[in-house]
């Protein structure tokens, strides 16, 4: 028998070989860029 119906694509996940988890905290430097660009 012929197998009518398609195969699909295997589907890559967008974060394959990605680090994920707990990111760095911010350092002092970065959190007065935030406060600085919010007051404009």
């Amino acid at each position: 028998m012929f197998n009518l119906i398609p195969k699909t694509p295997k589907i890559i996940p967008w974060n394959k070989a990605k680090l994920v988890g707990q990111k760095l905290p911010l350092k002092l430097k970065e959190i007065w860029a935030i406060r600085v660009w919010f007051l404009f």
